[in-house]
Order: C-alpha cells, then sequence, then structure tokens
C-alpha cells in the first residue's frame, strides 16, 4: 500500500460490500425479493465506491462506472441503517456478559481481549456499521454546504507531501 493505509478497513468494508451483492442478489432476484434493475444499480454503485476506496489505499485510480454522489450517499444511507439493525440483532443475541460488558461502557479492544469469540459477532457487527457509518461521513463532506474537505484533498496533500520527500 502506498496511499492512506489508515482508511484500509473502509476499502475493506466497500470491497466486502460488494461482494456481499454480488453473492446474495442473483437468489433474492430469482425469489422476487428484489428487482433485477435495483440489484444492478446497488452493485454499480457500490462498485464506485469500492473503486474510489481502493485509490485513497493504493493510489491506483481504475475506471470503473461510474456513480452520482447521490447515489453513493443514498446507498450508504441505506446500509448504514441495515448495519445498525444488523448490530441491535448481534448486540441481542450476544451472551449477557458481552452485553453487560457494553452497557459498562468497556472499551471495544477490553471486550474482544476479554470475550474473545463470544463477543466476536458483535464487535465485528460494531465494526461494520462504523466502517459504514465513517463512508457516509467522508462522502457527506463532499456535499458544497459540509464545509470541510473531502478525501481527495486528503490523498491529493498526501501525494505532494510523499513526491517533496522524494525529491529531497
Amino acid at each position: 500500500m502506498t496511499g492512506l493505509d489508515r482508511y484500509a478497513p473502509l476499502a475493506q468494508e466497500a470491497a466486502a460490500a460488494v461482494e456481499r451483492r454480488q453473492a446474495q442478489y442473483p437468489a433474492l432476484i430469482a425469489a422476487g425479493k428484489l428487482p433485477a434493475d435495483q440489484a444492478e444499480r446497488e452493485i454499480r454503485v457500490w462498485r464506485a465506491i469500492a473503486s474510489d476506496w481502493r485509490w485513497v489505499v493504493t493510489l491506483d485510480r481504475r475506471d470503473d462506472a461510474p456513480a452520482t454522489l447521490e447515489e453513493k450517499l443514498a446507498a450508504l444511507e441505506e446500509s448504514r441503517r441495515r448495519a445498525e439493525r444488523a448490530m441491535r440483532r448481534a448486540f441481542d443475541r450476544a451472551d449477557s456478559s458481552v452485553r453487560e460488558a457494553w452497557r459498562q461502557d468497556m472499551a471495544i479492544a477490553v471486550m474482544a481481549d476479554r470475550f474473545g469469540d463470544v463477543a466476536a459477532p458483535f464487535l465485528a457487527a460494531w465494526e461494520q456499521y462504523w466502517c459504514i457509518a465513517d463512508l457516509l461521513d467522508w462522502y457527506g463532506r463532499e456535499l458544497p454546504v459540509s464545509g470541510r474537505p473531502g478525501i481527495a484533498y486528503y490523498v491529493n496533500r498526501h501525494v505532494r507531501a510523499a513526491n517533496r520527500a522524494r525529491a529531497a
């Protein structure tokens, strides 16, 4: 990786979102639970999101089918809602010791260390939720009214600093 490596979890989640949809949607279409055009649109938008974040982490820009900012925001908002529901279900299914630790504001790292596999499903759902929420926040920065720099600003700043360091 040569880009902003600290964003690798976001890139991984975006790529995983594409993979999940590609794996699950054919059965949903066949069962009549998801229109084919909606499935194609969601996969296209998530491919564009994954491509954006692959670029952030690797600085390798690929030309995937484009998606508008509005499409990306809508897809991420829907995914955030789904991830929140999944996180709540995982919490409800978690062992009572994990739920109690959460209510006592135990740090995530401590919970993972202390409860291991018992906490893993909830912590995985928690991590997925926050990756999607972070992605949504980053795309929200692209809105003109946000007043905050988007990820491209940080990537370009990183590239300029790396170029200066190489030149020195």
